[in-house]
Formats: C-alpha cells, structure tokens, sequence
C-alpha cells in the first residue's frame, strides 16, 4: 500500500482499499435483471498491457464457470489516453446495460488533465476487486543495481536519466514524478504506446514503473531486473519496498474494476456487481490474482462512488501541484 500520500483525498482512498475484501458487506444479491445480448468489457489498452490482462482474466473467470448465459465481447478502443473508450461507453452507448469498462486510475486522470466533458461524472461504478504493486524496472545489463544508483545518476547528469512509460497523467507518470520530486532531481519522462516496455527491453530508456503482468516475463527471461516495488513480491521476496530502501514518496493505487455509463440502470450494476463478486471467487481468478502479485480488495456500490468522487478530487488537487493542470 502507499507510503504516504499527496492529499488528505488519496490517504482515504489507500486506508478504504488497505482494509481489504469484506469491507463494504457482502455482494449484492442477483436481481432479476439479467443480459438480453452478448455483453461487450472495453479495455482502453492495447491487448498487451495489464488492463487488458485484466478485462481477459475476468472474460475468463465468468466462461470457465459458466456465470453468464451471453457471449463476452473483449473489446480494445485505444486513443486518446482513453477518451475514445469512454466516449464509446458513455456517449455512443449512454444508458446501454451491456457495454462495460475496464475501471483504471487513468480512466478518472487523464479526462481531468485533458479538461474532458467526458469524466467521472459521465460513469457510476460497478466495484473494484484488485489492486496492482508498482515495480521500478531496469534493463539486465543496466549500470544501476538499486534506487540508489538511479537517483545518484540523476543528480550527476540532471535531464540525462529517462523514465519510460505510457501517457502523461498515468499514474506511473505522476508516481515518477513524485518520486523524482522527492529527491530533488530532473528525471526525464517519455511516453510510449506500449508504456516503455519494449523500449527498455530494448536498453533505449534507463527505468519504467510498471506492474508485474507487464514485465515478469521478461524478468523470468533474464532481459529485466527489479530495483524497488511498492509492496512485497511473492515471486522477488528479496526486492525491498520503495520504504524498505529508505525512499519515502506517494505511490498512488493501482486498482482494476468495472464501471458503466451513468445512465445505466442500477439493477443491470447490481447485476454486474455480484457477476464481479463470483468471478473474484473463481478458481481462475484467484490464480491469476495470485501469479501477477495482486491484492484483493472489494470496493462498490456507494462506498465506490463516494471513493471515485474523493479520487476525482484528489487527483485533481495532485495535478496543479504538479503543475499538469493550471488552477
């Protein structure tokens, strides 16, 4: 969980979703509502990137214990640092019961930083089930062997050490931002469309902050080293934690979910909500939770609203201190 925080907002949010499965009572109940038609998740990513691991785990999870009657349409809407699958959720499709989405942090950012009309008003929240430790990732062969070495190369060659990552506003941007910040160094950030993975398999960026799904094989494979991780690591036991290194930083949640445009009926979330609640409890799930280093959580209904209305907020206050957004 994070060290610390930027806002009094996202020290709630990290003390709501520390307390774990079970917090906000049990799932809600089925309704009678159910899917008239093949149901569609759209995923703001590439097929390759972590949410969209996550929008197929779940797809997954509901197929293999036969939890819904409909087809599941896994759909990738790229554009925009997302706008294109939200506009596609929440205007193309306002009010539809069977289009969802795949619930990032950067799905309630980036339309702040962007100054969308299409924001995190225009959704209501279905639940959020996982959350995702954030790893600070070198090349093999990269000089750097800690944090350390990182944050002394930084300060002798300020603007010369690059963070690879995808779009601005994401929260490994504003999470090396911090960072950066709280040591008082120029560390150059460059966005990629595949969130510098491959540019640093490639040796051309020095660091990423990046979630196991994205880069444990090619840790497995020897191309990549682990320096620093916001929580312990199963599979690394030996990788300290960004507070075990000594380095005290906002490291903002990295949660996945589902949500649905405004409009949608309460009784098809409710119906969603419990859908998500089986599927957290499936035997697919739970090892994919378990291979990528997840921490379960469980999160929805109003508890969820008024947490993505705390975020909106939070993140918004973050980026004027950051000075991403003007006041």
């Amino acid at each position: 969980m994070p060290n610390k925080t930027g806002s009094a907002g996202l020290r709630t949010i990290a003390a709501g979703l520390a307390l774990g499965v079970g917090l906000f009572g049990a799932a809600p109940s089925a309704l009678a509502w159910e899917p008239s038609e093949d149901v569609q998740i759209v995923v703001h990513t590439k097929s390759t990137g972590s949410t969209y691991a996550y929008g197929a785990a779940v797809k997954a999870a509901i197929e293999d214990a036969g939890l819904m009657g409909q087809e599941i349409d896994l759909r990738s809407i790229q554009g925009a640092g997302g706008a294109k699958a939200r506009q596609h959720v929440a205007q193309t499709n306002a009010g539809n019961p069977h289009v969802v989405q795949v619930l990032t942090p950067s799905q309630i950012n980036n339309p702040i930083l962007a100054r969308s009309d299409v924001n995190r008003d225009s959704f209501r929240g279905i639940a959020i089930n996982v959350v995702t430790p954030l790893l600070m990732v070198v090349h093999a062969d990269s000089p750097y062997q800690s944090i350390n070495d990182i944050v002394a190369a930084a300060k002798e060659k300020p603007g010369e050490v690059i963070q690879g990552g995808g779009a601005v506003g994401q929260v490994a941007s504003l999470v090396g931002k911090l960072f950066a910040d709280s040591q008082g160094v120029d560390i150059t950030y460059t966005p990629f469309d595949d969130e510098g993975v491959l540019q640093l398999a490639g040796g051309h960026v020095d660091f990423i902050l990046e979630n196991p799904a994205q880069v444990k094989k090619f840790v497995d494979a020897g191309r990549m080293r682990i320096v620093g991780t916001s929580n312990k690591l199963s599979f690394a036991p030996d990788v300290p934690t960004f507070e075990e290194a000594g380095y005290d930083f906002p490291v903002l949640q990295q949660y996945r979910g589902l949500w649905t445009s405004a409009d949608v009926p309460e009784e098809a979330r409710s119906y969603y909500g419990d859908l998500l609640k089986k599927v957290s409890e499936s035997d697919s799930f739970k090892e994919y939770v378990q291979t990528n280093d997840l921490t379960p959580v469980w999160i929805s209904g109003a508890e969820l609203e008024k947490m993505l209305n705390a975020e909106a907020k939070a993140y918004r206050d973050l980026s004027e201190e950051l000075n991403l957004i003007s006041k």
